[in-house]
């Protein structure tokens, strides 16, 4: 008999997001590291939330991502405000500008793990201050793997609370920009075996936006290329869907051989495929395996 998949952990941010594209506006969405990785990785192994929501917001959030596959016992309801994030998205550039943000209850957020999360096998830091992803990490007892998310704003003004994090993941998701300022490279390729030989990761992933990702290795680089989405009409989460992809399956496979990290990184793109296609969450929502299962099949053999 198939053995059941390792549960999942993933500690991130929920927001309340006000997105502008060239599709349309939307206010008031519920968005997050938290929120599109838990979404996403549902539908391969049993996810636990450790994140908080301020009770403005707390309802919209549990109506969504309550259901079967997702714990929620992790989540802390603040009486601050919830994290709000306006951003404007420009498809010509592939670039965000606008972007502002008002922590709220995430400036007092102290992470607390029950026993049954301190055992989680497989853990995800969603992109979130340093010391709350340091503060999870303390509290983990010898997970199988550690994935990790940054941000510019970290790499370049808390260096020092980031690095201690870094040498303790297995993988590092980033975009390439993100990559070659953390590396102070001039080229993704470049940042990529410069990171891999500082953090001594297993891999490091790059997000490529409309072009894609590439995992980074000890077998080489694999480059998926993104699956077309026409229009798509908001890329805000579309990372935290591959992450919840990847690491998703590999719960599911409950293994990291090539073969199954060829699987993985597909499966985050059609995450990722997913995601875009509404605006917030929309495209994650009602999602099933089958309809994930349908998409995966559009990829060529490979």
């Amino acid at each position: 008999m198939r053995r059941a998949p390792w549960p999942v952990l993933v500690a991130g941010t929920i927001t309340r997001d006000q997105v502008t594209t060239p599709m349309g506006f939307n206010a008031d969405g519920l968005g997050g590291s938290a929120t599109y990785f838990a979404l996403a990785a549902r539908l391969f192994a049993p996810v636990q939330v450790i994140a908080t929501v301020g009770s403005d917001f707390a309802d919209p959030f549990l109506a969504a991502v309550s259901g079967e596959g997702v714990d929620l016992r992790g989540v802390a309801r603040s009486k601050l405000p919830t994290y709000r994030w306006t951003a404007t998205h420009d498809y010509t550039t592939g670039t965000t500008a606008s972007e502002r943000s008002e922590q709220g209850a995430y400036d007092h957020f102290q992470p607390e793990l029950i026993d049954e999360q301190r055992r989680a096998p497989v853990v995800f830091l969603g992109s979130m201050q340093p010391r709350y992803q340091a503060r999870v990490l303390d509290q983990l007892e010898d997970p199988r793997l550690v994935a990790g998310d940054t941000m510019r704003l970290y790499i370049h003004e808390r260096r020092d609370e980031l690095e201690p994090v870094l040498h303790r993941l297995d993988y590092l998701i980033l975009n390439g920009m993100e990559a070659m300022a953390l590396a102070q490279a001039s080229t993704v390729e470049e940042a990529s075996a410069a990171l891999r030989r500082r953090y001594r990761l297993r891999g490091l992933l790059i997000k490529e936006g409309s072009r894609g990702a590439t995992l980074h290795g000890e077998d080489g680089a694999e480059h998926v290329p993104a699956l077309p989405v026409d229009p798509p009409q908001d890329p805000t989460g579309a990372g935290d869907a591959v992450a919840g992809g990847f690491l998703g399956y590999l719960a599911e496979q409950r293994r990291e051989d090539p073969k199954t990290l060829h699987r993985a990184l597909r499966y985050g793109m059609v995450m990722a495929s997913f995601t875009i296609q509404q605006f917030s969450v929309g495209g994650l929502l009602r999602l099933t395996r089958a309809d994930v299962e349908a998409r995966m099949a559009a990829f060529p053999r490979a």
